[in-house]
């Protein structure tokens, strides 16, 4: 996983534009996809749509990822001299991704309600990670991690949903 982390962090630092793409996915494209989750769901007067993806983000980044935590301590790639970072380094652990944890649990919610629009979801989650990479503060490893925290959320929020009724 290091050589993948190489391969895209490599770019970075190279043209401005390319870098500035990669800071607006990482740091302003997470805001903008909670908004249009929660513009669409407003406009399809289906807000348990939001409430529901939300929950299971917020499950994946604050309950799955603690869990991991707990029995697996990795350091950022910020700590290797030759990374190139181009955003801010958080001071938690690595593995998994907060921020892909937190949207890979909202876009598989998404699927068990709207299909193609869990499948834009996942693509721009996985945008996010991947930028993340980038701009040096994850490895590769951590975002396919917070993949599979999101899934295991969303499963698990599903289950309430349908089961539980919450």
């Amino acid at each position: 996983m290091l050589s993948v982390f190489k391969n895209i962090n490599k770019f970075a630092g190279r043209w401005k534009w390319l870098d500035l793409f990669a800071i607006f996915c990482a740091r302003v494209l997470p805001y903008l996809l909670v908004i249009i989750l929660f513009l669409y769901a407003f406009l399809i007067s289906n807000i348990y749509l939001f409430l529901y993806a939300i929950l299971s983000g917020i499950f994946a980044r604050l309950i799955v990822n603690e869990l991991v935590h707990v029995f697996y301590k990795e350091k950022r790639p910020a700590h290797l001299e030759e990374t190139k970072i181009l955003i801010p380094v958080p001071k938690n652990l690595s593995f998994p991704s907060g921020h892909s944890s937190f949207f890979f649990g909202v876009s598989f919610l998404i699927l068990f309600f709207n299909f193609w629009l869990g499948i834009i979801f996942l693509f721009f989650s996985l945008i996010i990670g991947t930028a993340r990479v980038f701009c040096g503060v994850h490895w590769f490893r951590d975002v396919v991690g917070g993949l599979a925290a999101g899934l295991a959320s969303a499963i698990i929020i599903h289950y309430l949903i349908t089961i539980i009724r919450i």
